[in-house]
């Protein structure tokens, strides 16, 4: 998916599949490496403070750690979802073929560098880093669009624009929400 990413949409264009397996076999262990390496870095290094200077932080209960990765991982299995929802709810304006299937599967494959990016999480300071590198993910949706939801080339950058704008407002609410619990 990352080095070859159109020939790898379009073999998951083409897989017939359901939304069972793309959550256990896919998203159940792909969305579980970010909250996780958050946990153990949180546990290890503690959490970096935003009001305090620079490379300050601040031990955090192994509970609170603990309570902080499975909201995030929970958080994250629902973030696929809507942003499937508003995949496939999109799809009709720009001339796509509306199927929740197609949209689940270019959430979750297209999220991959933002999966791959949170291992960094596991040492906070270079969590940032992680998140920069989900970036990927834009293009991958962009190149993942037209096989997967037949969409249009002319209308697939509109689509795309879309399509990252309603990931970028997701993954805020994920991080927010998080915060907001611990």
């Amino acid at each position: 998916m990352l080095f070859q990413p159109t020939q790898e949409w379009a073999t998951i264009a083409s897989e017939f599949t359901s939304a069972g397996p793309i959550y256990t076999r896919y998203l159940l262990p792909m969305a579980l490496i970010g909250p996780l390496a958050a946990t153990v870095g949180t546990i290890v290094f503690g959490i970096r403070s935003s009001l305090a200077s620079l490379g300050e932080s601040y031990p955090m209960s192994i509970g609170d750690a603990a309570t902080s990765g499975v909201l995030e991982y929970g958080l994250n299995l629902l973030a696929v979802y809507l942003l499937a929802f508003v995949v496939d709810t999109l799809a009709p304006t720009f001339g796509a073929q509306r199927n929740r299937v197609q949209a689940l599967k270019l959430a979750a494959y297209g999220a991959t560098p933002y999966w791959l990016g949170g291992v960094l999480a596991l040492f906070p300071k270079l969590a940032p880093i992680g998140t920069l590198l989900g970036l990927y993910s834009i293009w991958l949706f962009k190149v993942g669009l037209v096989p997967v939801m037949k969409v249009p080339r002319d209308k697939s950058a509109a689509y795309t624009m879309l399509t990252t704008i309603s990931s970028v407002i997701i993954v805020l609410l994920v991080g927010a929400l998080t915060r907001l619990f611990i």
